[in-house]
């Protein structure tokens, strides 16, 4: 009898159990009342209602995870987590495969790995500063006698930052709003052919509304090798199996300075660069034939277009290189698709001015 109530009590026990409403595991940790990521020198973005009031950062057993919002880049998130855009490929490769070869496919809402250690929180945001005097663009030189510059000779405690546009624009919207914020003045090279790409419009639309920070130049319009022929961005059909004439080098430049002056409103006369750096005495009198008279090369080449997994230079290095080797009219050269450029301007611009350098525009030096 008693074993009987004590088989009755058991299972009245193992059904009250099976009815009861499951626990909740404990929450994961999270980042909340740190400041979000999107909080960089470029402003604060604020995400649709629909996606929810705030970013989500939260730590698990893989790292730290981040919920992607709106206005967020791939760049933007590795630069406010201290890492790269191709860590940031490696950790998310398996759960957002497209992100590999397009970062730009990156949608608000999706969580990615930020970083490899749990608990990890942003960076603090650089905030902008001033020119210790202030800089200034589009003043520029008249065309006169030909001349190519390596440095600006007489132009002072000055550095000019100079960033071509012939081939990947990643991130040049996001570079261009750095220099904005921290108001430094800059000469851009922009390509005919990549000005008139979804991208290249939008830069050039940023370029337009600041003539008071950037001027342009003349990069040619295919970004083909005027010396020896070949090369070509984005196609290299333009100038495979060219034997460059003069005739093909003016066209290469007067057909750009058309696009360039119709999308940013400025007339890069007399001011080019040529792609990568090939140039002669005779390209140079092609060139001078339609007032192309101020080629303008450099003496600090941070290599920027090679990505770390090539063999390229990490922001530190880039940022490193040309705060020690800037001398009085240095000449910098980068790329508005540079790698790791724009995390590498955000050590180098308060780098230089340290040293007491003007951070400023061609014209600047020049005049």
């Amino acid at each position: 009898m008693t074993m009987r109530r004590v088989a009755a009590a058991a299972a009245v026990i193992l059904l009250l159990t099976a009815c009861a409403p499951a626990v909740s595991p404990s929450p994961s940790v999270s980042a909340s009342g740190v400041p979000s990521p999107i909080e960089t020198p470029f402003g604060t973005t604020t995400p649709d209602e629909s996606e929810g009031a705030s970013p989500s950062v939260s730590a698990g057993a893989i790292g730290t995870s981040y919920t992607v919002r709106a206005g967020d880049t791939l760049s933007s998130i590795a630069r406010a987590w201290g890492t790269s855009v191709a860590q940031l490929q490696a950790w998310n490769a398996a759960s957002h495969p497209s992100l590999v070869t397009d970062p730009n496919t990156l949608k608000a809402g999706w969580v990615l790995v930020v970083a490899g250690d749990p608990g990890t929180t942003p960076l603090p945001t650089m905030a902008p500063t001033a020119a210790p005097s202030g800089c200034r663009a589009g003043n520029r030189v008249a065309a006169g006698a030909q001349q190519t510059f390596s440095t600006v000779p007489n132009a002072g405690h000055g550095v000019a930052l100079t960033l071509d546009m012939g081939g990947r624009l990643d991130p040049g919207i996001d570079i261009l709003n750095l220099l904005i914020a921290n108001h430094v003045c800059a000469t851009i090279f922009p390509t005919g052919a990549m000005a008139q790409t979804t991208q290249g419009q939008q830069v050039m639309a940023v370029i337009r509304a600041h003539p008071e920070l950037f001027e342009i130049g003349n990069h040619t319009m295919h970004h083909c090798n005027l010396v020896a022929g070949g090369g070509g961005s984005p196609s290299a059909a333009p100038c495979t199996g060219v034997t460059p004439t003069a005739d093909f080098i003016r066209e290469e430049l007067t057909d750009a300075a058309a696009i360039l002056e119709q999308l940013s409103g400025q007339e890069p006369v007399p001011y080019w660069r040529p792609p990568y750096g090939a140039v002669n005495q005779a390209v140079r009198d092609a060139a001078a034939s339609v007032g192309y008279t101020k080629t303008f090369m450099w003496d600090i080449d941070t290599i920027d277009w090679k990505p770390i997994a090539d063999g390229g230079p990490t922001a530190q290095q880039i940022a490193t290189k040309v705060v020690s080797n800037a001398r009085d009219g240095s000449i910098v050269l980068m790329h508005l698709g540079g790698y790791e450029t724009l995390d590498a301007l955000a050590i180098m611009i308060p780098g230089l001015r340290d040293r007491g350098f003007l951070l400023t525009s061609l014209s600047d030096l020049l005049s």
